[in-house]
């Protein structure tokens, strides 16, 4: 019963370790970015010189279907291997175990004095090695800790301590056996630094029975070890990518989006305060036109306030607010006429400042009589005066003038065929 007990311990103790793989990796990821990290793929064959490492490890050894009971089970050992690592999942290691296995059973002659005699082994094994983290989880040279399941088997000597004369395993020849064995173990490893880790390897061993040096029980040779070591690597100790994997590819294009759908964004930004920034330019132009015209429009007041004692120093001053030019012999309004007159009347209306207009016509003195341009000049003025009187101008605003011909404003007589308003 205690030696089915023992077994199911040590199974449960596998099993435990190994499921920590999965765990460890979750946990992991959650301080890691979303995208899978690369495995198997994506890696280059390192040189032979690189990701070598030497490591050394003591713990108990247990020997199953003793005779004697669990209390005699237990004993001590110790190993030391190279290790080559020809990708961050899959590595080879030699690998040489010696120690001490529990005596099998507690007949006196394998008995000195009180005390069971335990028999020596040495135990020499290659390993084919699968680093378990790195294959689930993805390579990570910083990761915490790392599940390294191996197999392999070997060439084994046992019972080199025992006395030539003492009874071997079917009472014939040498105590000390030699055979092969062959092992499966987990080494749990846990990162210190870069170059250093410690590490708790659990093995198992199993061959046929004879290989036990003394004893009376057939069978097979089971065997187990717990050992805590380190693990020195030198040289290079990391691994070369040769290209990004699909899940690496698309968290790229992902990347990509991403910051492309941020610059469109930007650019949008850019564009509105841009259009925004024009706007508030047209604003301020429009602001920069209206203050000017409110500056030449008080200039013009200011003018007025010095109003100009004839149309020619109205001109002269620019001062005037209208000027309708006529044919020979008319003083009919046009409609374009008309349509200045308008305008004036609206101006002199909105005039606050109760201003008085001149209204002065003029007449062409190289063209008909004096007595005829006379009364020419006074009907081109009278009939602009009567309009402005007719779109509501009030008659004291407004002040007919008859210039004639004489002191007209313009020097070529053809041009002073005029009304002008100042």
């Amino acid at each position: 019963m205690k030696k089915h007990l023992l077994k199911a311990v040590m199974l449960c103790i596998f099993a435990t370790t190994g499921s920590a793989v999965a765990a460890y990796s979750a946990e992991q990821d959650n301080d890691q970015p979303a995208v899978k990290q690369p495995h198997i793929a994506g890696f280059i064959s390192n040189p032979f010189k690189d990701n070598w490492e030497i490591q050394a490890g003591v713990g108990p050894t247990f020997n199953f279907h003793t005779l004697s009971g669990a209390k005699h089970t237990v004993s001590v050992g110790g190993h030391i291997g190279a290790v080559k690592w020809i990708h961050p999942v899959f590595g080879f290691r030699f690998d040489v175990e010696a120690g001490q296995f529990a005596q099998i059973e507690t007949s006196p002659q394998y008995v000195t004095g009180e005390k069971n005699d335990n028999w020596t082994y040495v135990y020499l094994h290659p390993d084919f090695m699968v680093n378990l983290s790195n294959w689930i989880g993805g390579y990570k040279d910083y990761r915490v800790y790392n599940a390294i399941f191996y197999i392999g088997g070997g060439f084994a000597a046992g019972g080199m301590n025992f006395d030539k004369n003492m009874p071997t395993y079917n009472n014939e020849g040498e105590p000390t056996t030699y055979g092969f064995l062959g092992n499966i173990g987990l080494q749990n490893r846990f990162y210190v630094c870069k170059a250093l880790s410690i590490d708790l390897q659990l093995q198992f061993e199993m061959g046929k029975g004879e290989f036990r040096p003394v004893g009376g029980q057939i069978g097979h040779f089971f065997g187990a070890s717990a050992m805590v070591g380190v693990t020195y690597r030198f040289n290079n100790r990391d691994f070369i990518r040769c290209g990004a994997t699909a899940d690496e590819v698309d968290a790229m294009q992902n990347t990509l989006k991403n910051l492309q759908d941020k610059a469109d964004k930007t650019a949008k930004e850019r564009d509105d305060l841009q259009q925004a920034l024009n706007d508030k330019e047209v604003e301020a132009q429009q602001a920069q036109d209206e203050l000017a015209a409110l500056k030449d429009e008080a200039a013009k007041r200011a003018a007025r306030n010095r109003q100009a004692g004839s149309a020619k120093e109205a001109i002269d001053r620019d001062v005037y607010d209208e000027i309708l030019f006529y044919e020979i012999g008319t003083a009919n309004l046009t409609e374009y006429h008309k349509q200045r007159l308008d305008l004036i009347a609206e101006r002199v209306k909105a005039d606050d400042e109760k201003q008085v207009y001149k209204v002065e016509g003029f007449a062409d003195a190289q063209t008909g009589t004096a007595k005829c341009n006379a009364r020419l000049a006074e009907k081109r003025a009278r009939v602009a005066y009567d309009y402005l009187l007719s779109k509501g101008v009030p008659e004291e605003r407004l002040e007919f003038i008859n210039g004639g011909t004489a002191n007209c404003p313009f020097g070529k007589p053809v041009h002073n065929r005029v009304v002008v308003i100042y």
